[in-house]
């Protein structure tokens, strides 16, 4: 097995071979081959000089100018790479990145893309445009149309986002349109379909958890019952040497007693402790090994002192919930469950769950700006009275139960509630799938009609709903990286236990992260059947869930959970398939309640993915790995105080990960509505230095923020009416005097409309080619 650097090399060698198979034309027509040159040469792709504006035209010069340290550093895979990167965002981001999509192609620089690396939403119309060029591959292929040259070939696809003055656009545009309200396209019947299936879930859900509550009911009804109470023998005890007790919490005492002895013998210990010599063996001579060793050992010795401590206090809790567990029990029998039956407490707790989901999928969004974090917690805590209150309904009918003293078995006893959990356990184990449960398989499903297809030879819509990642086109394309969040509880560098995740990414020739190293992208597809890139582009934008990397909230995990509200998914580990480990065709229950624990880790034959935004939201991260020459990046996250987090996200990640610093100028003036456009300087190592064009989306004149960062600073808007742009775009700033918290709409509103649609896929047309062109 090779080592982790080794595997890596192995990836980014396949993705240039790869990279080095792309074909495409120059601004002449005539085709060019990318593995001809290192660099790409800008002036013969690109619009005349003249029709450049002026800061692309010296970003473009600096690059030149830099090629000395280039070659001079041997360690480089390639000297030329350039890369796209579409920020995550939603529907927002797809459809703001479309327009630059095709901003970029006007001016010619999408030809000289080599990597699309994509996050969330900007995931949405980047595999759209790679399904696209794909499918139009594999027909011109059949056919067998094009000249042995590739020229008429490659126009072909060159046409496929074009955006010409005068002429119609074609159906990839239409179909995106009409599909821009993807979630329920079709009526009330979709509309009522998305609670349905979070219900469904729910159910499922609680059928994995029901079990563990009538163990936990049977197993505490047959202590209480017992003659034998080894509370009664501590209290005998403490009474014996004239110490506080009471047998309802005799236990909780007795450690207590001996957490307070142990405080009291610590200083004795430590003073014997330090009073031993730190010398070695007789007859040897210390050497400086050894003296480091018996330095260790005092350290170590220390560590587990506190960590004893640290139990004790944790153990004196855990004993009081207990044993206070006997008297909720007895006080939940006399004063609530004669009031309230069973399926009454069903019903109620279905419309609590009910209107918990609908609260937390409304708040989740807005996390961040809660005015009190007691909200969270109160949140969270209900989610787990709500179970406990289950449990001490199913001790009281126990008991109750046992008071009848009736013969033979019964399923209301002990005994039978450990049958009916074995049962359901045995349920779950062989039918239980919590990727079914999860709300991404209809998810993925809604976002596939929208954004996989591709057209037919009569220019139709053609759907690719089984689209393989290994069967992406490379030679007319770029390379497609979809980035995820690999969600763990804790990794193996010190400073990454903040993210709670690693880097994970989907493309053509591999898949994986470096806590998982990667495997080839066809083995992953022939153990799960499932994935390809309609089920890639839902794992990097599966925004809410109740693990959330860097994001997550761990008050939350279990109610979030339980709730069903879950984007996430469990895919086969990479590391496993190279160690041609067996592994099971579906993940069972026990990784949902992994899920519930937020016990997730790089080992186990499956792991937990989500959004890639919750570690990286840019897409940035992997481009910067790969020492891309030139990075486009087009940010449209939703973003109402302009702060650039995502941005800054990834300029500290980068710079602690791989000692690259990134520095921005232009960010104020994004600020203050001067220009869309903001250029950064690369700074690799060995001296190599590479530029990044980084696109927001804002609004030229938009003044709203000039002089308050307020959440709410777009709801008292100023804007000047001679700087907006009325003339320029009549419709966009129309829209933005109806709405005035667009471009940043909350990512949470996922139905656009024709109006809403168009404003933003215009917005993105705008700032690509007023920034990179001339008007």
């Amino acid at each position: 097995m090779h080592n982790k650097h080794q595997l890596m090399q192995e990836v980014f060698q396949a993705e240039l071979e790869e990279i080095n198979k792309r074909k495409f034309l120059d601004s002449d027509g005539n085709l060019l081959n990318r593995h001809e040159q290192e660099l790409v040469d800008f002036d013969r792709i690109l619009l005349p000089a003249e029709k450049r504006s002026s800061i692309l035209n010296e970003v473009l010069d600096e690059i030149n100018n830099t090629q000395a340290a280039w070659n001079a550093d041997n360690t480089v895979a390639h000297r030329g790479l350039v890369g796209l990167a579409f920020s995550g965002g939603g529907i927002r981001s797809a459809t703001v990145n479309l327009g630059i999509l095709q901003g970029l192609r006007k001016i010619g620089l999408l030809r000289a893309v080599d990597y699309l690396s994509t996050v969330s939403g900007g995931g949405y119309i980047g595999s759209c445009y790679s399904a696209v060029q794909a499918l139009e591959a594999k027909q011109l292929d059949a056919n067998n149309t094009f000249k042995p040259d590739g020229i008429n070939q490659t126009q072909a696809h060159d046409a496929l986002f074009g955006h010409q003055p005068g002429v119609p656009e074609n159906a990839v545009f239409r179909h995106l349109r009409n599909n821009a309200n993807y979630m329920a396209p079709g009526g009330i019947i979709d509309v009522l379909r998305v609670p349905s299936v979070f219900l469904r879930g729910m159910v499922i859900n609680f059928l994995i958890v029901f079990p563990l509550l009538l163990i936990l009911a049977a197993i505490s009804v047959l202590l209480m019952s017992t003659t034998w109470d080894v509370r009664q023998q501590l209290t005998s005890l403490l009474s014996q040497i004239h110490l506080p007790s009471t047998e309802k919490f005799a236990i909780t005492l007795s450690i207590l007693y001996a957490t307070i002895a142990i405080y009291l013998v610590s200083p004795l210990a430590n003073m014997t402790l330090q009073a031993k010599p730190a010398t070695s063996k007789p007859g040897l001579q210390p050497n400086a090994n050894s003296v480091n060793d018996l330095n260790n050992m005092g350290w170590n010795n220390r560590n587990k002192a506190t960590r004893l401590l640290g139990w004790c206090i944790a153990a004196i809790f855990i004993s009081a919930a207990i044993e206070l567990q006997p008297i909720a029990i007895a006080l939940y029998g006399s004063e609530v469950d004669r009031r309230l039956s069973f399926q009454s407490l069903v019903l109620l707790g279905s419309f609590s769950a009910f209107g918990l989901s609908f609260l937390a999928a409304k708040l989740l969004p807005k996390i961040a700006s809660l005015a009190s974090r007691m909200t969270i917690y109160i949140l969270g805590l209900i989610g787990f009275a709500v179970f406990w209150l289950f449990y001490l309904h199913l001790c009281n009918d126990l008991l109750r139960a046992s008071q009848l003293q009736q013969s033979g078995f019964m399923w209301i006893s002990p005994l039978g509630f450990i049958s009916i959990a074995f049962i359901l356990s045995l349920i779950n184990h062989f039918t239980g799938n919590i990727n079914f449960t999860s709300f991404s398989c209809f998810y993925r499903d809604r976002l596939s009609k929208a954004y996989i297809f591709g057209l037919n030879r009569d220019g139709k819509i053609q759907q690719a709903d089984d689209l393989k990642l290994s069967e992406l086109d490379s030679t007319f394309a770029p390379y497609h990286l979809l980035n995820c969040t690999l969600n763990l509880s804790r990794t193996s560098q010190a400073y990454c236990d903040d993210r709670r995740g690693d880097f994970f990414f989907f493309s053509k020739r591999f898949i994986g992260s470096v806590s998982t190293t990667y495997c080839t992208t066809e083995e992953l597809e022939a153990q799960n059947p499932e994935l390809n890139l309609a089920t890639a582009m839902a794992i990097s934008a599966a925004a809410v869930a109740p693990n959330l990397g860097k994001s997550t909230i761990k008050p939350l995990v279990f109610i979030l959970g339980m709730l069903n509200i879950r984007y996430d998914y469990w895919l086969a580990n990479p590391a496993w398939i190279n160690n041609k480990r067996t592994i099971n065709s579906r993940p069972g229950s026990s990784y949902f309640l992994r899920e519930l624990a937020s016990n997730l880790n790089a080992e186990t034959a499956y792991i937990n993915l989500t959004d890639g935004g919750h570690i990286e939201n840019l897409g940035m991260y992997e481009l910067i790995r790969r020492e891309c020459r030139l990075i486009i990046a087009g940010d449209s996250e939703e973003d109402l105080g302009l702060t650039f987090s995502s941005l800054a996200d990834v300029i500290r990640l980068v710079q602690i990960d791989f000692g690259v610093i990134i520095v921005m100028d232009g960010l104020d003036a994004i600020r203050n509505g001067k220009q869309h456009y903001a250029i950064g300087t690369i700074y690799y190592c060995n001296e190599k230095v590479g530029k990044l064009i980084y696109l927001k989306t804002s609004l030229i004149g938009d003044f709203s923020l000039r002089d308050s960062l307020a959440p709410d600073a777009y709801l008292s808007s100023r804007l000047r009416d001679d700087d907006l742009g009325f003339d320029h775009n009549a419709y966009i700033a129309h829209y933005k005097t109806q709405d005035p918290s667009f471009p940043h709409q909350s990512s949470a509103n996922q139905f656009y409309d024709e109006t809403q649609f168009e404003c933003y896929r215009s917005l993105g047309f705008q700032i690509a080619t007023n920034s990179l062109g001339r008007r």
